[in-house]
């Protein structure tokens, strides 16, 4: 196969042009931004380019960013013969290039530099971090880009985002929250009396009275709510129940100094502070009433049906849970099975207590919490959380780690959502920081990151607004002061 002269000279003059491509450089490279435009000098330096008398190379910066391009005006160097060819005008540039800036000989084998400066109106599209500034190379005057090649991206930087401060809250130190333990005993108390019998007793009715075993239920159900070493009792309420006999406010006050007993005999055992312990009571059980009657399998329809027709009868107050007390004991309907039945069986199981222990994190180093995240975050305040991850570099893994885990299991938290828009930003996410800024409320710190996130999209107005809205606080005085 006979290769013609003329394409062996094309294939020689492209590979040429592609050496010597490789070989120039810049120097005193400047770029910013003056007012509403874009500025940049430079030298190119052509000291190591060899270029042959009939071959031109056509040098041009291009800022870019993504489908976005700006060309730059471009400098034109002309080997020997070319150069005069233009100077006579027997040589044109190539029509591709409506601007040239600048139009010099290459001295093959000298120093030389082409000294260059150019501005260009700021567009949108050239705020965002990846626009990029690069000299393109174009030998056979093909335009761009067809028939070029492209030198190294320098980011032209004109978005002052990255260099903003973000900041997160520290949150404020609040209760530590707590696991609920919930129990029911049947502490029982000697006929009208309030005292607390922890051991067998007989009272003078004959009564017997053991609550041991009632009592190790509840110590069984402390011992399991501590199980867990890292843990301590917040507080232990108690509930007494009493059943409807006997007038109302009598049960309202046997129910809650019955309560109480039971309640300071635990404080006292378990050694918690007054306040850790809490009782409360209920005069009249006809909630579970309700409940016995709906269960019941040895009474008739007709009894039921009329039983709970009296039970839920409105009552407004002590006098109406009397009278149902009276009807139970004198209507006809009821008298009966209210002795045999009602009294002595059913009453005594509305007597009860109801228990609810409550366990909390003990107090422990930031060192400490720092393991307990890692397997019972549940346990944990949001304040505890966001000092473990004050222990790792803002921005590590570790860090963005912790706040993450904050998020989850505290989603409602305005500063939860602030602190990982942040981290978010932080690490590029910014849609997800645009999405959980939604939720960080309208404090300074929140109003700031909505500015610097403005400032991201090119939107300066939006984010002075956002500034100005965060007052005095520092980072957004000064993040304001950065906008053009």
């Amino acid at each position: 196969m006979k290769i013609s002269r003329k394409f062996y000279i094309m294939v020689l003059v492209a590979v040429i042009s592609a050496q010597a491509i490789a070989s120039i450089t810049t120097a005193n490279f400047r770029k910013g931004r003056v007012e509403d435009s874009f500025q940049v000098s430079m030298d190119i330096v052509l000291d190591s380019l060899n270029l042959g008398r009939n071959q031109q190379l056509y040098i041009t910066p291009v800022i870019q960013n993504g489908d976005n391009r700006l060309a730059l005006p471009t400098v034109l160097v002309n080997g020997r013969s070319m150069h005069y060819g233009y100077l006579r005008g027997t040589v044109p540039p190539s029509p591709n290039y409506q601007t040239i800036s600048t139009e010099v000989q290459r001295r093959n084998g000298q120093k030389q530099s082409v000294p260059y400066t150019a501005s260009a109106p700021i567009k949108s599209w050239m705020l965002q971090p990846q626009a990029a500034i690069t000299l393109v190379y174009d030998s056979c005057g093909c335009g761009i880009p067809t028939g070029s090649s492209q030198g190294p991206e320098t980011l032209i930087d004109l978005n002052p985002a990255s260099k903003m401060r973000l900041v997160q809250i520290t949150p404020p130190v609040t209760a530590q929250p707590v696991t609920v333990h919930e129990g029911r005993a049947r502490v029982q108390f000697e006929v009208d009396k309030t005292e607390l019998h922890t051991t067998p007793y007989t009272c003078r009715s004959g009564q017997k009275i053991d609550n041991r075993a009632q009592l190790a239920i509840i110590d069984d159900s402390v011992k399991y709510a501590l199980s867990d070493p890292n843990v301590e009792i917040a507080s232990i309420s108690v509930t007494g129940y009493a059943s409807p006999e006997s007038p109302y406010t009598h049960n309202d006050w046997l129910a809650t100094n019955r309560s109480k007993a039971l309640a300071d005999y635990l404080a006292d055992r378990y050694k918690l502070p007054a306040e850790a312990s809490a009782y409360s009571a209920v005069p009249e059980n006809w909630k579970e009433f309700r409940e016995i009657v709906v269960a019941a399998t040895d009474i008739t329809e007709q009894q039921r049906k009329d039983l709970l027709a009296l039970i839920d009868a409105p009552a407004y107050g002590p006098s109406d849970y009397d009278a149902k007390e009276q009807t139970l004991k004198k209507d006809p309907r009821f008298a009966q099975l209210y002795r045999s039945k009602i009294l002595p069986e059913w009453f005594p199981r509305l007597r009860a207590t109801q228990f609810a222990i409550s366990t909390r994190l003990k107090p422990m180093s930031d060192e400490n919490l720092a393991k307990i995240i890692m397997t019972q975050p549940q346990l944990m305040s949001l304040n505890q959380m966001f000092r473990v991850a004050r222990l790792y570099p803002e921005g590590s893994d570790d860090f963005d780690r912790v706040i993450d885990i904050a998020l989850q299991y505290y989603p409602e938290s305005e500063i939860a959502n602030l602190n990982a828009a942040v981290t978010a930003m932080h690490r590029g996410d910014f849609t997800t920081a645009r999405r959980l800024l939604e939720k960080a409320g309208d404090s300074p710190e929140a109003n700031n990151a909505r500015g610097v996130l403005a400032v991201q999209d090119g939107n300066f107005t939006l984010a002075r607004q956002y500034f100005e809205k965060a007052g005095a606080l520092p980072e957004a005085v000064r993040n304001k002061e950065m906008l053009y």
